[in-house]
């Protein structure tokens, strides 16, 4: 019994290996995109992919972090709680919320153009962390916070463990952008994909057409289903817009491209940035080559009857 778990364990960690490896060689394409490709300017980009370094600015006065409050154009957050399940423990994410719905300008000086950060991939360092312990006080913030998402952090035998994790984008701060440069109405594409997924998926659910069959006799009229195509769309739109109103329409936007899924979305800058990504990549590429070769080893001795 002892053996196969020992194998089980063993398989594991070689797909772990693996994983990490392909991982590393993603990690090594991005470095050479950003190597390769040359920093643009918002008055002289072309449509497709593109790099821009810039300032972030706000496109909504009153955005703010979920956390700490913090004035910014763009914030990420994660709560989690240390549990512990048998003889191993983890943490286990809770909540988390982001601002991707909301777009914000990035101006270089010869212009400025929207980013929408939705499906972007962020490298931001942890701006705000604080984790709970026995005889810490937790922050009047964080208290209001939870009470607001109804996060339980009291148990009987004290306070949960929990970690708490902000990231965020501060108005000026300047901001490394690799996406695809786009002409706004064909971004809008997706809104009215979306926006059909939905409605099909509605459809496909008795429960939810039930609460828009009005008078109950088990139809669902003309009428009934614009209420339901209007409520579907205000919903979806409240998620796209949630920074509110654009005070200044654009015909471009940087946004992840159909062809070329690349997004990223910095504020180290790109010498940084490449070499953050270089150390990565060769950790992940050769670590996990290494870590899969030796279980392979491993296995290999063991299926031979090594024990």
């Amino acid at each position: 019994m002892r053996e196969s778990k020992d194998i089980i364990y063993a398989i594991c960690f070689f797909c772990l290996g693996i994983a990490g490896f392909f991982w590393g060689f993603s990690r090594l394409r991005r470095k050479r995109m950003i190597e390769n490709i040359p920093t643009s300017t918002v008055r002289g980009l072309a449509l497709g992919l593109v790099e821009l370094v810039g300032g972030a600015k706000r496109t909504n006065k009153n955005l703010c972090t979920p956390l700490t409050g913090t004035d910014c154009v763009f914030y990420r957050y994660t709560v989690e709680r240390y549990e512990k399940r048998g003889r191993s423990s983890s943490w286990v994410k809770i909540a988390r919320g982001n601002s991707y719905f909301c777009p914000f300008w990035l101006d270089d000086g010869t212009g400025r153009i929207l980013v929408f950060p939705k499906y972007s991939e962020l490298i931001l360092p942890v701006d705000y962390e604080f984790t709970t312990r026995w005889g810490r006080d937790i922050p009047s913030n964080l208290i209001q916070f939870m009470s607001r998402n109804g996060i339980r952090y009291k148990s009987f035998f004290g306070n949960y463990t929990l970690r708490f994790k902000e990231w965020y984008i501060r108005e000026n701060e300047k901001v490394y952008v690799l996406g695809t440069a786009a002409k706004q109405k064909d971004a809008l594409m997706d809104h009215k994909e979306n926006l059909m997924k939905r409605l099909r998926e509605l459809k496909k659910n008795p429960e939810k057409m039930a609460e828009f069959d009005l008078n109950k006799d088990g139809v669902i009229s003309i009428e009934e289903w614009d209420s339901a195509v209007n409520k579907v769309e205000q919903e979806l739109l409240e998620e796209e817009l949630k920074s509110g109103q654009i005070d200044d329409p654009a015909d471009v936007i940087i946004t992840r491209g159909e062809e070329e899924k690349l997004f990223i979305i910095s504020d180290h800058g790109q010498e940084k940035l490449v070499k953050k990504l270089g150390w990565q990549a060769f950790l992940f590429v050769f670590g996990g080559a290494a870590l899969s070769i030796g279980i392979l080893g491993y296995l290999c001795f063991r299926l031979r009857g090594g024990f």
